[in-house]
């Protein structure tokens, strides 16, 4: 597996499907620049992921491209979990940034705890 910038490209068990696999929340705001609502479906993490400030921080994050890795990875429960679908991810950042347009990377994962917690936007 091939590693750039935290990002990496991954087989996924023995289909066809490939996923992207980005280590850190850092890396993940910084691919979430590159792709729009409709390139990438969910956002999938590990089983023993927890939803805190330390764990989102570190985490492995896997991006399904199609509809078919999608489905793949649901199947999958074994391996992954949902966390997030990718078009809310970018909601909660983009509503953060537009009430707090310097708010930081802590700033960031609060927002994303909250609405994990409340099922609304921090503003």
């Amino acid at each position: 597996m091939a590693v750039k910038n935290g990002v990496a490209e991954q087989h996924v068990d023995k289909s066809e499907a490939n996923m992207i696999t980005v280590t850190g929340f850092t890396n993940l705001l910084k691919i979430s620049k590159n792709f729009s609502y409709y390139e990438v479906w969910g956002l999938y993490v590990d089983l023993d992921f927890k939803n805190t400030k330390k764990c989102i921080e570190s985490a492995n994050y896997y991006l399904a491209e199609t509809t078919e890795e999608d489905d793949d990875m649901d199947e999958q429960e074994d391996k992954y979990r949902t966390w997030l679908d990718y078009a809310t991810f970018l909601d909660i950042i983009s509503n953060k940034l537009e009430h707090h347009p310097n708010a930081s990377e802590d700033d960031l994962i609060e927002a994303v705890i909250y609405y994990l917690e409340e099922d609304d936007f921090l503003d």
